[in-house]
């Protein structure tokens, strides 16, 4: 969309609104788990509907929007509304925005960006199967950085995620900063370390007091432009956890890699693999180590004509953060993949149209087999953009 000029232009801001139109047709729209009990084929009494989604948005910015590497602005909103053939109960709107402003000043970087995002769909890894459930995802960031010389950039990240969920779910707000140094050791690589920590609060329930927990971590950091056709990211290093009131520390493996590969003009590659620990807002008390990998291959058939697939897995281990308060039964492993193959055809300047198959399961071992599911999606989308 930056590519094309803005509808409305006022002054040095650019307007630019968009729109979007999806049908899917979802198998298991609950993400309802299967009975493995019985010698039933299939998840049993799981719920199938159309959902219909449109879409509108208004995007405002200005200046480098697109690098960054200058002063800029840059803000979306948009309402996803949501309408089902048949569980009409379902039905909802969700409200999703961001702003993000800074620039690059001389030697100094700095930005700070805000952002809604809403959600009222099953979500598989943190609801444990619990079905649809609306909730909002408020991200907050400001970061600096500053080039001690021409090899050298010195930089500081602070970050605040607040997760809103309603009652029986568990709400939770953590604040982390990050102080990080970079040094050019070749002309194509990139090393250096890092070194943070943050706060996890989390609300207690009617059941359970569920203990915050305070956390460090160090890390060593590569960048690397392997070709001009490859470029690889990657950091790794260690977190230790400490849970309030428990007298119990905990040391993990933290790590993230990126790649990028362009095989030819017209087929690129993308993996990525990441690890960590984050909170899990269907049992306070609980928290998850998620490893996760995905690829995505894009390749050009034609003028305006592409075929796309991405696929993923990932594994969640939920740990107690008490000592006592919860049973043993409570904590799960579960894994979980995706595939989903599609085809998109841009038939305008600004229009593109794409349709998609998705196959989603998760295995788990919680008791009676209450996270198990497995769900088809078939779907089509139109958007159009300025």
């Amino acid at each position: 969309a930056q590519d094309t000029a803005p509808l409305y232009k006022i002054g040095s801001l650019d307007v630019r609104p968009h729109a979007a139109y999806s049908l899917v047709y979802d198998d298991n729209i609950f993400l309802e788990n299967k009975d493995k009990s019985t010698n039933q084929k299939g998840n049993a009494g799981r719920d199938h509907d159309w959902i219909s989604t449109i879409t509108p948005g208004l995007r405002l910015n200005a200046g480098d929007a697109v690098t960054r590497q200058s002063a800029f602005f840059d803000a979306n909103y948009e309402a996803a509304i949501i309408r089902f053939a048949n569980y009409t109960g379902s039905d909802a709107v969700d409200h999703n925005a961001n702003l993000a402003l800074g620039g690059k000043f001389n030697r100094l970087s700095l930005n700070v960006s805000q952002s809604l995002a809403s959600y009222s769909d099953a979500d598989q890894h943190n609801l444990a199967a619990n079905g649809r459930v609306k909730r909002k995802l408020w991200d907050t960031k400001a970061g600096a950085a500053y080039e001690v010389s021409e090899k050298t950039t010195a930089g500081l990240d602070f970050v605040q995620t607040i997760n809103d969920y309603p009652a029986p779910f568990v709400n939770s707000t953590e604040r982390s900063g990050n102080l990080w140094m970079d040094y050019q050791v070749l002309p194509k690589v990139k090393m250096g370390a890092s070194a943070g920590g943050g706060y996890l609060q989390v609300d207690n329930t009617a059941t359970f007091v569920n203990p915050n927990s305070v956390y460090e971590n160090g890390q060593l950091r590569l960048e690397w432009q392997m070709t001009e056709k490859t470029t690889v990211k990657a950091s790794g290093g260690i977190e230790n956890r400490h849970y309030q009131g428990q007298g119990t520390d905990k040391l993990s493996a933290i790590f993230s890699i990126g790649a990028d590969w362009r095989a030819t003009e017209a087929t690129t590659f993308s993996l990525s693999a990441k690890r960590g620990s984050k909170p899990s807002n269907a049992n306070g008390n609980t928290i998850n180590e998620e490893t996760s990998v995905t690829l995505g291959v894009k390749h050009g058939l034609m003028d305006g004509l592409s075929v796309k697939f991405d696929g993923g897995y990932q594994v969640s281990q939920y740990s107690a953060t008490t000592l006592t308060s919860i049973a043993a039964g409570s904590i799960r492993d579960d894994n979980y993949y995706f595939l989903k193959p599609g085809l998109s055809y841009r038939f305008a300047e600004r229009a593109q149209a794409t349709a998609f198959y998705q196959y989603r399961r998760n295995n788990s071992n919680l008791p009676a087999n209450g996270n198990d599911f497995y769900g088809n999606q078939i779907g089509m989308e139109i958007s159009y953009r300025f």
